[in-house]
């Protein structure tokens, strides 16, 4: 994608952020840090848990298939199809695979009208 800054500005713009996580580039990108991880939360394995799967509303057990931007792609669109970003000059991961429970820790701006421990919130990122 050429000039994904301006795609992602002209999204936000008209509040159709999600368009971005059905293109073909963001798909990919997002399988293969998936793959590279095995599907594994990196939130959870921090605290020396292995969680690779998330259980639907019915108990169904799927494998995880969030990857969550560090920096997020409001605030820093020029990031959105980068693995890496740069703080006082140290690389670091900006894309990392999370589980339900964590991606919703990780945004609760998001949470103001869901339960506190609400597994089932989405929000644009979940694709």
């Amino acid at each position: 994608m050429k000039d994904i800054e301006k795609y992602i500005n002209k999204l936000i713009a008209k509040d159709e952020l999600w368009r971005f996580y059905k293109t073909r580039e963001w798909i990919t990108l997002r399988d293969q840090i998936l793959a590279e991880n095995h599907n594994e939360c990196t939130v959870c394995k921090q605290k020396g848990i292995i969680k690779r799967y998330d259980t639907d509303e019915k108990g169904n057990k799927h494998l995880i298939k969030t990857v969550h931007h560090v920096q997020f792609v409001r605030n820093h669109p020029e990031l959105a199809l980068s693995r890496y970003y740069y703080y006082k000059g140290e690389k670091k991961e900006n894309l990392i695979v999370v589980c339900k429970s964590c991606h919703n820790q990780l945004h609760p701006e998001k949470r103001k009208n869901f339960r506190k421990n609400d597994d089932n919130f989405m929000n644009e990122e979940r694709w």
